[in-house]
């Protein structure tokens, strides 16, 4: 499969930092709740280690108040662009928003996250490749 060098993409689909190939979690999919927030040691395509140092992740809890943040003015909007402005609807759309992509935002934060510390290489998995022929 070829390489997509767009990191947003790859972000926004979790994947690799590094490659862009390979899964961040464990569970691909975001609403099978079974340790959807697991992530591999290393990544399958091209080994880059995931779990950088003890506590990495605990940043990604800064990303994910600011999505948060991010989908309350996007409600916010919504309601003033069509005129429909009052307080109880906007804290019950809000609500229920943010329960229906918080796995998503999870998710989401962490590989953001890590997209901060790992630089895309677009020959990740070739070099993993010839490095594991030579073993």
């Amino acid at each position: 499969m070829a390489q997509d060098s767009n990191i947003v993409k790859s972000t926004l689909n979790c994947k690799c930092p590094k490659c862009h190939e390979g899964d961040l979690f464990l569970n691909t999919k975001t609403y099978q709740f079974k340790n959807f927030l697991e992530i591999h040691d290393n990544c399958k395509a091209c080994d880059q280690d995931f779990q950088i140092e003890a506590g990495f992740y605990l940043g990604a809890m800064f990303v994910s108040y600011a999505l948060t943040v991010a989908i309350c003015v996007a409600v916010f909007v919504a309601f003033i662009t069509f005129n429909a402005y009052s307080l109880i609807p906007y804290l019950i759309a809000t609500g229920i928003s943010l329960t229906l992509l918080t796995p998503y935002t999870l998710r989401l934060s962490r590989s953001i996250w890590i997209t901060f510390s790992v630089r895309y290489d677009p020959n990740a998995i070739k070099k993993y490749a010839a490095q594991n022929k030579n073993k």
